[in-house]
């Protein structure tokens, strides 16, 4: 197994917004190799596995991840943005309505991405809810059953303390809604998206990023990059990553791509939040009493 130690971290804030390409980086791991890259301060960065999850077991969650990805403009920075004006990356902009006027949400790149599991309160929908995969997908939610769970396997056994810190949360949560069998709440599904630097918001803050790759052999690139330390890694199909995704991080350009190409990436967090949810019946009541303008968490 290769084992990286990174010499130093650089500054890469000015990237956030920004798509990468292999300027970015100097290392390349993954692969068809394991391989632990630490910071310079000894902590981990990315902890990878090849061949995590069994040909079989990518082979059945395939179509629900396909089901799952739909077109979306609510990935903010991860999407990419414009250069405004100024010479600035402009990530989000107004919402326009049917008659033409400003709404008061905004919209972000569109790209095919779609979040799936449960959610927590916000002032649009301030109750915690399942997502609209769940309600309507029924039976693809249940083929990510045991893919979640694999996921869930990999984090407790390559970051055991992480794995203990998210279990704790996940113990204490109503159990409507962590993903059964894991310390998940939610999985993000990404398809064919060159997504932009950012860092992960939402998820805990004291677990780790929990990722895994399902891809055919018709394109190359779309490497993921952590700039500041100048390392990416090749996903292979079927691919455990855990990886630091409070650090910025983007995707290389897809290259030599061949018809039917096919990327998607899965994500599985606990939302931080999620802590404050109340049981689903419980969320209903609180969501018909609530008054405008209290309090969403807490």
């Amino acid at each position: 197994m290769k084992v990286i130690n990174c010499k130093v971290k650089i500054d890469a804030d000015h990237l956030g917004g920004t798509k990468l390409d292999h300027t970015h980086y100097d290392i390349l791991a993954g692969g068809d190799e394991p391989c632990d890259i630490y910071k310079p301060d000894g902590t981990p960065l990315v902890k990878y596995r090849p061949n995590w999850f069994s040909a079989d077991m990518c082979r059945k969650v395939l179509p629900a991840c396909r089901a799952a990805a739909r077109t979306t403009t609510n990935r903010g920075m991860a999407a990419g943005g414009w250069v405004d004006e100024n010479g600035k990356i402009v990530t989000t902009a107004l919402r326009v309505m049917a008659d033409g006027k400003s709404a008061k949400t905004t919209i972000a790149i569109p790209v095919a991405s779609g979040i799936i599991g449960y959610f927590d309160r916000n002032p649009r929908m301030p109750f915690c809810r399942q997502t609209s995969f769940v309600i309507q997908e029924a039976a693809n939610w249940r083929q990510f059953m045991p893919y979640i769970k694999r996921a869930d396997e990999g984090f407790k056994q390559y970051m055991p303390e992480r794995w203990e810190a998210q279990n704790a949360w996940a113990k204490r949560t109503a159990q409507d809604w962590v993903i059964p069998e894991s310390t998940f709440t939610t999985v993000t599904v990404n398809r064919n998206f060159q997504t932009a630097t950012h860092k992960d918001a939402g998820d805990l803050a004291s677990g780790f990023g929990v990722m895994s790759c399902l891809r055919n052999d018709k394109y190359n690139g779309a490497y993921l990059v952590f700039p500041a330390f100048r390392v990416a890694i090749d996903y292979a199909h079927g691919s455990l990553c855990l990886a630091d995704v409070h650090e910025w991080h983007s995707n290389t350009p897809f290259s030599n791509i061949r018809l039917g190409y096919e990327r998607i990436t899965l994500v599985f967090y606990y939302r931080e939040n999620m802590i404050y949810c109340k049981s689903a019946r419980e969320e209903v009541e609180l969501a018909k009493n609530r008054k405008r303008g209290s309090q969403i968490n807490g």
